[in-house]
Order: structure tokens, then C-alpha cells, then sequence
């Protein structure tokens, strides 16, 4: 009977010892290191304060980050990446539409009539996000990980394209492009505050995230009249070093 409690005493004793050390791991792991982490986002564009006059777009961008424990779970993640954003736009013109006489022997009238351009911004750039978080190991190769930070967005290529368009008047108007950068159009550098959710999985991760606006992207101007921000929606698959 003694080496029956002696031998259910060690297993109580290992079973203890392996709970101690699984919540130790889970918020202070003791063989956090850094590594570096490549990634590819599908991104979702909207443009804060841009009324109808802009839409919700699909882009990408591809990059690495760079993982540094601070203390206990808690670390700094720096990263650069290109990316390409998609703006969707609704724009108005007018045409002067002749129409027949309402009454017999009337004169005809000519009236301006308005009529919609659907076009797009397409945005080309580097990223740079700076992230804090903190990860809950909930096993070797499981993790759970929350994040927050600023990032910046430095623009190179931006440019908005109109599509080809029917007049009232049954004119077919073939579609134009023009740089989105100058007075009244978009900012080279603009930055949003990330919020994000994050798996690892082994090696691999995956993660979405929301990006708020912070600064001007685009000034107001006619007709929109107010400052516009960007947002950023994105789902992250990666594979950590």
C-alpha cells in the first residue's frame, strides 16, 4: 500500500510540475528568441470620409517583419513591405441633352444632364508597420498573439484611371488616367494604428488586422469636403524563421 501512495504521490508530484511549467510558458517563455518572419497580406482599401465617391478594393502587399522579446510574452515587431492598394471612385459629369418640344410646335430645350464615370486609384508603396504585442503559448508550437502600433505608409506610384463611359447622348468616351498626387489629390506619406489577432502554428502564422487612419491621406476639396483617411482591413499568412 506505501509504494502504491509513493508512486501516486510522484504522478501528482510530475502532473504539478508540467501545469507549473505550461503557465509559465503561456505568459513568460523562456526560450522566446527573436526571428525574422516573412509575410503576404490580402488587404481590403476604404477611404475614411470619402463618401460615394469612393469604394471598398482589393490590394496586397508582401514583406517581412523582424520579432524582438521585450520582456516575459511581450515583444516589438518592426516590419517593411511593399504594397498595392485599390481605391474603386464615382465621379459626375454633365452633358447637354437636347430635348424635344413638350407641346406641338414648340421650340426644343436643352438641358445639362448629369451622368456617372466609375473609375479606380491604384497606389503603389512601401510599409512600415511598428508593432507591440504579446503571445500566449499555449504549447510548444501553439500561440495566440494580440498586437497594436503605428504604421507608414510612403506612396511612390499613385495614379487614377477612368473607365470607359456611354454619354446621355449615346457617346461612347474611351477611359483616361492622370497621377493622383498634386494639389488636392493624394499624400506621399500617410499612417493608420493597427489593432490585430494572430495565430502560430509551428512555424507558420496567420493574423488579421484593422488599420485606422491617423493622418490625411487626401485633402478636402471639392466636392469632397472633408480630409480623407485610409483604412486598411487585412488577413495575413506567413512563415516564421
Amino acid at each position: 500500500m506505501k509504494k502504491i501512495y509513493s508512486i501516486a504521490a510522484g504522478v501528482l508530484l510530475l502532473a504539478g510540475a508540467g501545469t507549473a511549467k505550461a503557465d509559465s510558458m503561456m505568459f513568460n517563455n523562456p526560450e522566446n528568441e527573436a526571428y525574422f518572419g516573412a509575410r503576404v497580406a490580402l488587404d481590403i482599401s476604404s477611404a475614411a470620409n470619402g463618401g460615394v465617391f469612393y469604394s471598398n478594393k482589393p490590394g496586397f502587399s508582401v514583406g517581412a517583419v523582424y520579432n524582438i522579446p521585450v520582456v516575459a510574452n511581450f515583444y516589438f515587431e518592426p516590419g517593411l513591405s511593399v504594397f498595392y492598394d485599390v481605391f474603386g471612385t464615382m465621379h459626375f459629369n454633365t452633358e447637354d441633352v437636347t430635348f424635344p418640344p413638350t407641346e406641338p410646335g414648340g421650340e426644343p430645350t436643352v438641358q445639362p444632364v448629369v451622368y456617372q464615370i466609375d473609375g479606380s486609384v491604384r497606389n503603389l508603396g512601401f510599409r512600415v508597420p511598428l508593432n507591440f504585442g504579446y503571445h500566449f503559448d499555449f504549447a510548444p508550437d501553439l500561440r495566440v498573439h494580440v498586437f497594436t502600433g503605428p504604421q507608414l505608409n510612403a506612396s511612390m506610384w499613385a495614379r487614377s484611371y477612368q473607365y470607359d463611359h456611354i454619354t446621355p447622348t449615346g457617346k461612347k468616351v474611351g477611359g483616361s488616367s492622370a497621377s493622383a498626387f498634386g494639389t488636392g489629390g493624394f499624400k506621399h506619406f500617410d499612417a493608420q494604428w493597427n489593432f490585430g489577432l494572430g495565430l502560430d502554428y509551428g512555424n507558420y502564422m496567420v493574423a488579421v488586422q484593422g488599420s485606422l487612419g491617423m493622418t490625411r491621406l487626401r485633402d478636402a476639396v471639392e466636392p469632397i469636403k472633408k480630409n480623407m483617411r485610409r483604412n486598411i482591413f487585412s488577413i495575413t499568412i506567413g512563415y516564421n524563421f
